[in-house]
């Protein structure tokens, strides 16, 4: 049996190729750590200001992909961004949309470290690393006391927006959980990731065990990739990652792997587009896949796709394409895998693998790999692998780079 066959044949092996490439993805250390102290840093800014934010109670926090545990480092030119939410606990009418946005930009154009970063956009303030990451600090308020439904500002509209950023966090975070034994987390580990509890004024960004992430999560990531891949050439019409997540989200039914979880949303996407193209044919009524912020119905992340439909075509064509080079994939062509994800570690997480598997039986290697990749091993003097004396080990986090 060659590698290929292997991989099609051992759904743990293919699993863990598959978790391996996604890892791949996530930022280094370098810019974490980066991030991270730019994160905390907005806080410190905005408390010590005497004009608004130090007269008002407000709390900061994650929203997107870090917050949700879907990071992808950036492709090509692209730059990483996170997002922040500055929550104000008043109420939103207390205010007009412009005085909490023009408050948020005072602070920062008042500042000689963030002056010459700053990029005022139409809900935030874009804070520039060049080159890097640039954070999107979103304020709002809240809308029923002790809830945290936000009203956000909307320069274009001159008035307030709708959003519900922890709403989101817990709708993605609870579906991602709700998953029907996972094929590495059956055989190797025990408890799932969760998003850092709220302090009183700041929270932290949350950690990730990158093992024991859940497979809905790391099929955002892939697929998040594959998007950059496929519009690299026409950033325009890009499907933005909130839609790409959502809809990911919807269609996910527990399924066990990353595997599977790809393979299936794929066909569901698929299968609702021709559908429309259907009715569209057979009764001449245009419909299209539409997404709607599942904890926010006034929200709809796909409204410009009716104002310009190239943006609706360009979706389809990116999912078709995704589907086909998948369908490759699932016949044993795992060179693909370059093609989908674009790692620069795609080839050496593949020749580590082979390595691995060349080096005894698979029973034997899936137990040795097993106990390695979760970290819960212990090594003796005599270099022996046990699961409860000797040394501790680390996670296993080389990936043949």
């Amino acid at each position: 049996m060659n590698f290929q066959e292997y991989l099609y044949n051992q759904g743990f092996q293919r699993e863990d190729l598959l978790a391996r490439i996604a890892e791949s993805l996530e930022l280094n250390d370098s810019r974490t750590s980066k991030m991270v102290s730019a994160y905390n840093a907005i806080y410190d800014v905005l408390k010590v200001d005497p004009v608004f934010f130090s007269k008002v109670d407000f709390v900061v926090y994650p929203q997107g992909s870090k917050a949700i545990g879907t990071t992808t480092k950036p492709y090509g030119k692209d730059e990483f961004d996170l997002d922040i939410v500055v929550h104000v606990k008043d109420y939103y009418y207390n205010y007009t949309s412009s005085e909490i946005y023009n408050h948020l930009i005072r602070v920062f154009r008042s500042n000689d470290t963030y002056r010459s970063k700053l990029i005022p956009k139409n809900r935030c303030a874009r804070i520039n690393y060049s080159g890097d990451f640039h954070l999107d600090i979103l304020p709002g308020c809240i809308v029923i006391y002790n809830e945290d439904k936000l009203m956000v500002p909307d320069r274009e509209l001159s008035s307030w927006t709708s959003t519900f950023p922890k709403g989101y966090i817990g709708w993605f975070l609870d579906i991602a959980k709700d998953v029907r034994q996972p094929i590495l987390l059956r055989k190797a580990y025990e408890n799932f990731v969760t998003l850092t509890e709220a302090k009183a004024e700041q929270e932290d960004l949350p950690e990730e065990n990158f093992y024991s992430k859940e497979p809905l999560k790391r099929a955002v990531q892939l697929t998040k990739r594959y998007r950059d891949i496929f519009f690299q050439k026409n950033q325009k019409y890009k499907t933005s990652s909130i839609v790409l997540t959502t809809i990911f989200g919807q269609f996910y039914q527990g399924e066990p792997s990353i595997y599977e979880t790809i393979d299936n949303v794929l066909s569901r996407i698929i299968n609702n587009y021709s559908d429309y193209q259907l009715l569209f044919e057979n009764h001449g009524i245009n419909k299209r896949i539409k997404v709607i912020n599942p904890v926010n119905a006034e929200e709809d992340f796909t409204d410009k796709w009716d104002k310009d439909k190239e943006y609706y075509f360009q979706f389809i064509a990116f999912a078709k394409s995704y589907k086909e080079k998948w369908e490759r994939l699932k016949k044993g062509n795992f060179g693909v895998a370059e093609e989908l994800f674009g790692s620069s570690r795609t080839k050496t997480i593949l020749k580590s693998q082979m390595e691995n598997l060349s080096m005894g039986k698979s029973d034997t290697l899936e137990k040795a790999g097993l106990t390695i990749l979760s970290g819960k091993n212990y090594v003796d003097t005599q270099g022996n692998i046990s699961q409860d004396a000797g040394y501790e080990s680390k996670p296993h986090r080389n990936y043949g780079g």
